[in-house]
């Protein structure tokens, strides 16, 4: 991913300031162990000690490269769900503890975009959980329905495909499957989305004597 020389630089300064900050209290933590300086200590420390604990506090808190969970999170989603991504883009600089949260979003190649939620499970960034809030729709739940749907009220077993495991559709968005009987022609079937939790209605559109109907599935 790409590095911008400003966060580059902020992060080699907070890093710098981080070292210098401690190596001035671990001097004065020694020299305050005699007490002739105990005094000269404790001033130095009232003066600039207070300026410097806001970067202390900054500069040396541990962090998580929200690169790195990008790129994580980049190929775990192409591997599960056969959808090309062109990024994913994740807040920089995230604070590493456990249960820590924070959005992403993901970039697809069609131009959509997905809004995911990502929790830490350690400190380390090591472990982590994602997941899509809304606009991810699972093809292969659809085509059982379907199938179901032509099994019970039908009475007839067909083959329904929609191309491919997931498709990112938001409410209002459709798009078509096919469903074949034996060695009959293909009929095809409109189904819409229409909510943001993944429920669809679909409708059997006029070919190779398919009547029209509309029925509404669970699309998750």
């Amino acid at each position: 991913m790409f590095h911008s020389p400003l966060a580059t630089w902020i992060k080699s300064y907070l890093g710098l300031t981080c070292q210098l900050s401690l190596t001035f209290f671990r001097h004065l933590l020694v020299l305050s162990s005699n007490p002739v300086n105990r005094n000269r200590c404790l001033q130095c420390l009232q003066g600039y000690g207070l300026l410097l604990l806001p970067s202390v506090l900054l500069a040396c808190a541990p962090i998580v490269d929200g690169n790195q969970v990008g790129r994580r999170i980049h190929q775990e989603f192409e591997r599960k769900t056969e959808i090309a991504v062109h990024s994913v883009k994740c807040p920089q600089d995230i604070e590493s503890k456990v249960g820590q949260e924070f959005d992403c979003d993901i970039f697809a190649l069609d131009g959509k975009i997905l809004k995911t939620k990502v929790i830490l499970k350690d400190d380390q960034a090591d472990d982590i959980s994602w997941s899509v809030q809304a606009g991810l729709v699972n093809l292969g739940v659809i085509e059982e329905n379907i199938e179901k749907i032509f099994k019970n009220e039908r009475l007839s077993k067909v083959k329904a495909s929609c191309d491919g495991k997931f498709k990112i559709a938001y409410q209002g968005d459709t798009f078509q499957c096919q469903v074949q009987e034996g060695n009959d022609d293909q009929g095809r079937v409109m189904v819409k989305v229409t909510d943001q939790e993944g429920k669809v209605d679909f409708q059997f559109l006029d070919n190779a004597g398919f009547d029209t109907k509309e029925e509404q599935l669970e699309g998750q």
